[in-house]
């Protein structure tokens, strides 16, 4: 026997025992009707289909009705606003070009998700423009004869990309690879010796550099990759080449403008420090400078947020940082500009200190009664810039320097932000989100042979007329 119930149109089918013996009947149960769902109930029971509340309607008040408050003493506090989340937006895709989407490799993207990419599709699909004109109009013209900045600047991405430490490293590896030369876009003739390198990219100039980072963070922000309603500030270590014990007679290190790194009691070396604000949306640098390791972390955090401010970026909301910049003069300096300050606090501070979790402590002077109750979820946003710090000594190598002088810390940082941005560029301009924060995206390159497998196939007449500096002789 079938019993069929009908609700609202939707059928519901209870099947018996009875149907496996060819018994064919069936009883409808209509359960808009009251008797038909009461006798329903008493053979099955409830089948757990609420009904339907009616909307409330909400009346507005007359402006002669009175209320409660009007017969209290004094005035009442308002009840305070509700707390708006600052939700994500969506990243805008620009549109693929033709000719790449007809091609195998974006067929590979789309098809296969362990497909990272390619190395040139980091320089593919970005502009250099910049390093173009800026070679025109640049003093340091004379220094880039034999290689374009330009050239030298993608040379240094691919280097970041491949985890090459040294110069010699990264020159012995050009002289070897082919496939590295093309992925490039390198002319063979042009490959330098370490020492001419090493002063073509400390001819870049940290000022050059960071201009085109701003240009890669428009970039961003108009594809919403960067949206800054929450931003986060840390600082990282960044060891220079030099010992760490001072010379007696000048009293001083190797780098003199170099600073002792010392933190929670433990010296961690001489260097500098990378102070770096990120948009949580992403965890994608927004601004960076460089400062003495020596120093504390108020004056490197006000000069940083600063100086930050005074680009006109898009106005943040919050801004996340741990307990190094605590204090009243930090906390005032960012609510002057409107931006809540979540500054992690000490447990015997004083004020009114918020424990907000284990060892999380807010003071919630500067914070709006609204947005105390998610101050947990908001806190748990800032080890986010962990996660753009750590890069650069697993994938990068690029935790210690390979010279020396603040104007090559600023270098050294700028071109890790910017292989950052343009990882992140490059992989919403292929459709793959995904790929936006992987360090290792990008990285191969193809055809995938090199000089040495070519060698093993050749006679040794046609070795003995291989040049190491023209890798394209193997092929004529």
């Amino acid at each position: 026997m079938v019993y069929l119930a009908i609700w609202k149109k939707k059928v519901i089918v209870q099947l018996q025992i009875d149907d496996y013996l060819a018994i064919n009947s069936v009883i409808f149960f209509d359960m808009n009707y009251a008797p038909h769902r009461r006798y329903y109930t008493l053979l099955f029971g409830k089948i757990g289909i609420r009904k339907r509340k009616a909307a409330r309607i909400f009346q507005l008040r007359s402006p002669n009705q009175t209320i409660l408050d009007q017969f209290l003493p004094g005035t009442s506090n308002p009840a305070p606003k509700r707390f708006k989340r600052p939700y994500k937006t969506r990243v805008i895709l620009p549109p693929v070009p033709p000719a790449f989407r007809v091609s195998v490799d974006y067929t590979a993207l789309q098809a296969y998700s362990a497909n990272s990419g390619y190395l040139d599709h980091l320089f593919q699909f970005n502009s250099l423009t910049f390093w173009e004109e800026l070679q025109m109009h640049s003093p340091q013209t004379a220094f880039y004869t034999q290689m374009p900045m330009a050239d030298v600047f993608r040379l240094e991405m691919a280097r970041y990309k491949l985890g090459i430490r040294t110069y010699e490293a990264f020159i012995r590896e050009l002289t070897h690879n082919f496939a590295l030369l093309r992925a490039a876009q390198l002319d063979p003739e042009c490959i330098p010796s370490p020492s001419q390198y090493g002063q073509l990219v400390a001819h870049l100039g940290s000022d050059n550099i960071h201009t085109y980072f701003r240009q890669l963070v428009q970039e961003c922000i108009h594809l919403k990759l960067i949206d800054c309603k929450v931003v986060i500030w840390d600082g990282r270590f960044l060891r220079s080449y030099c010992a760490n014990n001072k010379n007696k007679q000048l009293n001083a290190f190797a780098d003199q403008e170099a600073g002792l790194y010392k933190h929670i009691g433990k010296f961690y070396g001489v260097g500098y420090l990378d102070s770096t604000i990120v948009c949580a949306k992403y965890h994608l640098p927004v601004y960076y400078e460089s400062f003495p390791a020596n120093r504390n972390d108020n004056p490197i955090f006000r000069a940083t947020f600063q100086h930050f401010m005074e680009l006109v970026p898009p106005a943040p909301r919050i801004l996340l940082a741990d307990a190094g910049p605590y204090s009243k003069t930090s906390l005032k300096l960012v609510r002057s500009y409107r931006i809540v300050p979540l500054i992690f606090a000490r447990k015997n501070c004083k004020g009114t200190i918020l424990k907000v979790a284990e060892r999380k402590y807010i003071q919630i002077k500067y914070v709006p009664p609204e947005m105390v109750p998610h101050l947990a979820g908001l806190l748990n946003l800032r080890p986010d810039i962990e996660k753009q710090f750590s890069p650069a000594k697993v994938c990068y190598h690029a935790d210690r320097m390979i010279n020396r002088g603040r104007e090559n810390a600023a270098i050294n940082i700028g071109k890790l932000k910017c292989i950052e941005l343009l990882t992140a560029l490059t992989a919403v301009k292929v459709h793959r989100l995904d790929l936006i924060n992987s360090p290792t995206a990008f990285r191969a390159y193809h055809p995938r042979y090199s000089t040495r497998t070519l060698l093993n196939n050749k006679s040794d007449n046609e070795v003995a007329l291989f040049n190491p500096l023209k890798p394209e002789s193997l092929f004529v």
